[in-house]
């Protein structure tokens, strides 16, 4: 009988050492700044964690922390680095002179469409100009969103009638934009733009079509210039730490859901977007109109100015920014003659 036990005891040993081990299971928290309506938060991120989830047979789950939750719009970068965030997504305007380079492509007149600013963001990313702004974190992706304008609570036909409007900028490249055509530049983090415009502190917002929706900004202004001129970059980042723990079979999941390709499908979601929120503030009733060509030029030429001084200044700290700009121009005009 003992004999017989011990053999049992053996056999059962025997086949639970024949089984695999239990795959290890990874949980990251990954912190945004936008509210839960906005396309980004309710449908680009969480669906770019889904697919993560299901490629990796559930090993990956990927906690998602919006509208500052975690960190806010300013801390996300040095948040990832430090390990309070796995992952975050963020935009270099919120940190000023910290990301030289992608603040040129942030300059007016370059794109239209987020799909194609997305690419050639994206490009130089990958030339290797941008490895100082991304020291320290793995770039999963870095993208745009379609071409701003402006959308006031008054009516601005001329370059007169903007004059000392308080407009809120997104980024040093809008600041210097709004600057050079004469309004107030404002700076108000995107989740408070609702509230200072209802509030009267503002009178504007640099914003594309989508914040119109997203960010339900359609219910407080009434008229849109449907003058498409800058685009706001963007990076979804990984604490390095966090992606080398990952096997190699993970890592590639990762990168699978990123890079070049990635980033040129979420610049098109930005775009289609783009489209409901010009639906979305016709249906409010507001008006969106196109400057006079005449009047249009005198605008660009009221900025081109300031972006002569804005390529001088960032020159001045050994980044050929002229060059990335003249590039990023050609190569959008390439890219929209596809």
């Amino acid at each position: 009988m003992l004999n017989r036990t011990l053999g049992l005891a053996l056999g059962v040993a025997m086949g639970l050492g024949a089984l695999p081990a239990q795959a290890q299971e990874f949980t990251f928290r990954l912190a945004h700044y936008l509210p839960p309506m906005h396309n980004m938060a309710a449908n680009v991120l969480p669906g770019w964690a889904e697919r993560i989830n299901e490629q990796s047979d559930g090993r990956i789950q990927i906690e998602i922390y919006p509208a500052g939750q975690l960190l806010q719009v300013d801390e996300i970068f040095d948040g990832v680095q430090a390990g309070v965030a796995d992952i975050g997504w963020s935009m270099p305007g919120a940190t000023p002179g910290r990301f030289p380079v992608m603040s040129v492509l942030e300059l007016p007149f370059l794109f239209n469409e987020a799909e194609n600013a997305s690419q050639v963001l994206m490009e130089v990313y990958e030339s290797g100009q941008m490895d100082a702004e991304f020291d320290g974190v793995k770039v999963l992706y870095l993208h745009t969103h379609a071409a701003g304008s402006l959308n006031t609570i008054p009516r601005v036909e001329t370059l007169e009638d903007l004059q000392g409007l308080r407009m809120r900028f997104p980024s040093p490249a809008a600041r210097m934009m709004l600057d050079q055509l004469g309004a107030q530049p404002v700076g108000v983090p995107a989740p408070q733009a609702y509230e200072s415009l209802e509030r009267g502190v503002l009178d504007g917002v640099a914003f594309p079509f989508d914040a119109m929706q997203g960010l339900r900004l359609g219910e407080q202004v009434n008229y849109h210039i449907d003058w498409p001129t800058y685009v706001l970059t963007f990076y979804l980042v990984m604490n390095e730490n966090s992606f080398n723990a990952l096997p190699e079979d993970l890592q590639q999941i990762i990168m699978d859901n990123s890079g070049m390709q990635e980033a040129i499908a979420v610049g098109r979601a930005w775009d289609e977007s783009e489209i409901s929120g010009r639906a979305y503030v016709q249906e409010l009733g507001n008006e969106i109109y196109t400057l006079p060509e005449d009047e249009a030029e005198r605008w660009v030429a009221a900025v081109m100015p300031g972006i002569d001084a804005f390529l001088e200044e960032t020159e001045a700290r050994g980044i050929p920014a002229r060059e990335i700009y003249e590039n990023a121009a050609a190569r959008a005009q390439e890219l929209a003659g596809e």
